[in-house]
């Protein structure tokens, strides 16, 4: 049966990495059905993108390490998804994740479809904030979901993705804590944040854009000096680089799971983001379009919206920054 190039590349490189030992270029051959001059293109279109394949005579090819640069092929192989990433778009250089997706999307890109970018020129994050995208050092990136669910239930969304990237942040030995609606921090310090944009009529959504910002290869030096002391990154945190490629692959299937979980069970969705937020009873005050509202927190709604406790009752805030009152200039 013919293969496609690429599906060559990926197979290639699944076959490489599982290997862990050198494959002679006669064996790949017979596998792919291939001379061994048409092994060895495959190869070096790998080295090309980055990949460090050790190539020795009468040993074969012996798989060393990812790219440091992202790569569909890195991404792929492996993913362990149904919906998400099964179509993955990679740009050098766009303006947004987030506007790039949307543009897709209204064209009629699929649900599922994962933009990333190296960098963004005008990265965006929560209430038009502009989000700090150095080139090759995080991770940018976009998908079209098209849930079934009224309009009010779309913040849920970003509680799920906040939730995804603690469960894989807990898995590299990190402790999370989230912020309503849409922040990941560590030790007080954001190192992700989620902007989700729907398209929506009066009781249906027809298709919600979530962005994934998560600071991973960023030197403390690197960042802004307004937000040096605000922002951190997996490598500040742990000491070590991470390869992005694989962080990708996590994310999109911590993420899927979640986004199951959300058509079945929102209610347990929203136990388990309360439990990694601990912010439920605290003092607070919520800066929500012009208006600073205080109070203590109750929890969160069936829609994901902010529940205080105020002294004209119980408010619902659907958006906003809020900060933990006794605790500085620390915003839980």
């Amino acid at each position: 049966m013919m293969q496609s190039k690429n599906n060559r590349i990926e197979e290639l490189l699944t076959l490489l990495k599982r290997e862990r030992k050198y494959v002679s270029g006669a064996r790949l051959g017979e596998i792919f059905g291939i001379s061994r001059a048409g092994v060895w293109k495959l190869i070096k279109e790998l080295k090309t993108k980055g990949y460090r394949i050790e190539s020795k005579p009468k040993k074969g090819y012996l798989f060393l390490d990812f790219p440091e640069s992202l790569d569909l092929y890195g991404i792929k192989e492996g993913l362990k998804t149904r919906l998400l990433g099964k179509k993955l778009h990679l740009m050098e250089e766009v303006d947004s994740t987030n506007t790039w997706a949307i543009k897709e999307a209204l064209k009629g890109a699929e649900e599922g479809e994962v933009f990333l970018a190296e960098t963004q020129t005008q990265g965006r994050g929560r209430m038009g904030r502009k989000w700090f995208s150095p080139k090759g050092k995080n991770i940018y990136l976009s998908i079209i979901l098209k849930p079934e669910m009224p309009p009010q239930k779309v913040p849920l969304l970003n509680l799920g993705a906040s939730l995804a990237l603690a469960y894989f942040l807990e898995k590299v030995g990190l402790e999370p804590e989230l912020k309503w609606p849409n922040d990941v921090l560590l030790k007080g310090k954001k190192v992700s944040g989620i902007l989700s944009e729907a398209y929506a009529e009066a009781d249906r959504v027809n298709f919600v854009v979530l962005g994934i910002g998560l600071n991973v290869n960023t030197r403390k030096e690197d960042f802004p000096e307004d937000i040096r002391n605000l922002a951190t990154s997996l490598l500040i945190e742990t000491g070590k680089e991470f390869s992005r490629n694989e962080l990708v692959k996590r994310i999109l299937e911590e993420f899927e799971g979640i986004y199951f979980l959300l058509k079945e069970s929102p209610q347990q969705l929203l136990s388990k983001w309360c439990s990694y937020a601990k912010v439920e009873g605290k003092m607070v005050e919520v800066e929500s379009f012009g208006e600073l509202i205080e109070g203590v927190v109750q929890g969160i709604d069936e829609d994901g919206a902010l529940l205080v406790k105020t002294q004209k009752g119980i408010k619902k805030i659907l958006a906003g920054d809020v900060k933990v009152k006794g605790w500085g200039d620390s915003y839980l």
